[in-house]
C-alpha cells in the first residue's frame, strides 16, 4: 500500500454504500470500521488488493448485500456488447493477436471507484478508437504470443472488460494455446464472475473456466482452489489482467507472467515506470 491507497479505498467504500443504502447511521458505522481496518493494513504495508479484499468483505457483510456492483457490471457488459462488432473490426486487421491484446487492455478501463479514473460509459467507442491509436507504452506482445502456444492461464479482471477478453482468448486458441480462464469465485467490486464469463461466451472458447476461490480482489494464493493453483504452477505463461492482479502477482513465485493493464492510478504507474493512463503488455520472468 502506498500513501494514496487508503484514500482511494475509502472513496470506493463510500460509493458502494451509496449504491445500496441511504441510512446515514449505517454508512457512518461502515466508514468508521473500514477506516480502522484500512489503518491496520496500511501500517503492515499489506498488498493493496489483499487489504481491499479484507475491507470489502467486512463492508458487504455490514451492508447485507453480496453484490453491490451488480447493476454496474450489467451495464458494463451491455456497453461492451454493443460496441463489440466495431471493436472486432479493429482486431481483424493485419496483426490480430496484437490488436486483440490492445482491445483487451482498453477494456480494462471498466474499473469503478478508483480516484482520478472515470469510466467512459458514454461514447465508449470514441474512447476505444482514441486509445487504440495510442497503442502500448510497454510492448512485449511478440514474446507473449510465442508463449501462448502452450499452457495459458488467463486471469480476468472486470465485467465489461471480459467481453473483449474473449477476442484475445480466440487469438490464443488460433496459435495453439490451451486456455484456463480464471474469474472471481464470488462477487467483489466490478470484477468478473462465472456469470459474466458465461455472458461473454468465454465458456465456449476457453478450454476451461476456473475461479480464484472466495472472490478475492486479485489473487490470494492461500485461497486458490487446487486446480487453479496447479494450472498456474504449470503454465507456460500467466496472462494477468488489471491492476489488482498485478499488485498480487508482481512479486509472486509463479514464473512467466504477462501483465496486461491500463495504469489507472499513480502507485501502480510509478511501480511499473509509466504514466497514469498508459497501456502496457509487459512480460516478467519471476
Amino acid at each position: 500500500m502506498k500513501a494514496k491507497c487508503p484514500a482511494c479505498l475509502l472513496n470506493r467504500i463510500y460509493q458502494e454504500c451509496r449504491m445500496i443504502t441511504e441510512d446515514e447511521k449505517l454508512i457512518n458505522e461502515i466508514v468508521e470500521i473500514a477506516l480502522e481496518e484500512i489503518l491496520r493494513e496500511f501500517r503492515k504495508r499489506e498488498v493493496n488488493a489483499v487489504a481491499s479484499t479484507k475491507v470489502h468483505r467486512i463492508v458487504y457483510s455490514m451492508l447485507g448485500n453480496r453484490d453491490p456492483y451488480a447493476e454496474v457490471k450489467r451495464r458494463a457488459n451491455q456497453i461492451s456488447m454493443q460496441v463489440l462488432p466495431a471493436v472486432k473490426s479493429y482486431v481483424v486487421r493485419d496483426d490480430s493477436f496484437r490488436n486483440a491484446v490492445i482491445a483487451s487492455i482498453i477494456g480494462n478501463s471498466f474499473d469503478y471507484g478508483i480516484l482520478d479514473h472515470q469510466v467512459k460509459e458514454t461514447d465508449f467507442l470514441d474512447y476505444f478508437k482514441q486509445e487504440f491509436r495510442k497503442g502500448l507504452v510497454i510492448d512485449d506482445v511478440e514474446e507473449i504470443k510465442h508463449l501462448s502456444r502452450g499452457r495459458v492461464v488467463y486471469i480476468a479482471d472486470n465485467a465489461g472488460e471480459i467481453i473483449f477478453d474473449r477476442l484475445l482468448v480466440e487469438e490464443i486458441k488460433k496459435v495453439g494455446g490451451f486456455v484456463s480462464f480464471v474469474v472471481r469465485g464470488k462477487p467483489i467490486l466490478s470484477d468478473a464472475t462465472l456469470e459474466d464469463a458465461r455472458f461473454a461466451g468465454i465458456d465456449k472458447v476457453a478450454d476451461e473456466v476456473l475461479t480464484n476461490g472466495y472472490g478475492a480482489v486479485g489473487i490470494i494464493e492461500d485461497e486458490l482452489p487446487e486446480t487453479t493453483m496447479d494450472r498456474m504452477e504449470n503454465a507456460d505463461v500467466i496472462i494477468s489482467k488489471g491492476m489488482a492482479n498485478y499488485e498480487c502477482l508482481s512479486e509472486s513465485k509463479f514464473g512467466r507472467i504477462a501483465f496486461l493493464l491500463k495504469a489507472k492510478c499513480e502507485p501502480v504507474a510509478m511501480d511499473i515506470g509509466v504514466n497514469v493512463g498508459d497501456m502496457v503488455a509487459m512480460l516478467r520472468w519471476i
